[in-house]
């Protein structure tokens, strides 16, 4: 009778191992979505107002960013770093869609602007990067010396003096504080949510594998238990004599 039982019993637990077995596979291969997936769905940047590498006439009144996607409207941060230590950063920033504008002030001298821009893509993960663009000085204009006229004779060499002075290096201090991506910062943490659950659901597979081998553990020792019982079964009247033998 034991021996029926455990007959009886392995087809179910076997049938619970592939169960199991399917639903770890099925855990594991969500694991590794979570983990590629939110890699190549970040958004973005598809266009930037001025263009990489743009050389303009005068300072921009603002900057435009462009995503493939609306970006959150939420630690969005763009820094510029211009000539002899310049530092400005994008004011009165607006989400609207994908375009992302953030306006500049209306001193900026002109020169060479490293742009980094970060922002948090509509996934949740913080994304960033850099661009640059080269404003023009405008042609300053000269006045041109009239006969008899000792005025304007004496103002083109004061020019030139001006025009000559030494300018200021900054600091190596100054240098370090104005990098872009330093100022632009490193973003505010948003993908130690998404490592939260890449761990938990991790965690949860090992759990189940360790169930599997468990049940496959169980089902070996039936096995054996029921190989013993088939090969010694109980003859409960073996030990019986035969009351129709006749007596010696």
């Amino acid at each position: 009778m034991p021996a029926a039982s455990v007959a009886l019993a392995r087809p179910g637990n076997r049938r619970l191992v592939r169960v199991i077995t399917v639903f770890a596979g099925v855990l594991t291969f969500a694991a590794l979505l979570l983990v590629a997936g939110p890699a190549s769905a970040h958004d973005q940047l598809l266009s930037s107002d001025p263009k990489d590498g743009a050389t303009l006439d005068e300072p921009p009144a603002s900057i435009t960013l462009t995503f493939s996607s609306a970006p959150l409207d939420t630690g969005i941060e763009i820094v510029l770093a211009g000539p002899d230590g310049t530092t400005a950063r994008g004011e009165d920033i607006q989400v609207d869609d994908e375009v992302v504008t953030a306006q500049l002030a209306d001193d900026l001298p002109a020169g060479t602007y490293d742009v980094a821009w970060h922002v948090v893509s509509s996934d949740g993960h913080p994304i960033d990067g850099e661009f640059s663009y080269v404003v023009e000085a405008a042609a300053e204009p000269v006045d041109e010396p009239t006969d008899g006229s000792t005025a304007a004779a004496t103002e083109v060499p004061e020019m030139s003096t001006q025009e000559a002075a030494p300018v200021e290096e900054p600091t190596d201090g100054a240098a370090e504080a104005t990098t872009p991506s330093e100022l632009a910062g490193d973003g505010d943490g948003a993908g130690v949510s998404g490592l939260a659950v890449t761990g938990g659901i991790l965690a949860a597979v090992l759990v189940v594998l360790g169930v599997v081998v468990m049940m496959r553990r169980k089902i070996l020792e039936n096995d054996k238990l029921r190989q013993a019982n088939e090969a010694d079964p109980e003859d409960p009247d073996g030990d019986k004599p035969n009351e129709n033998q006749p007596k010696g």
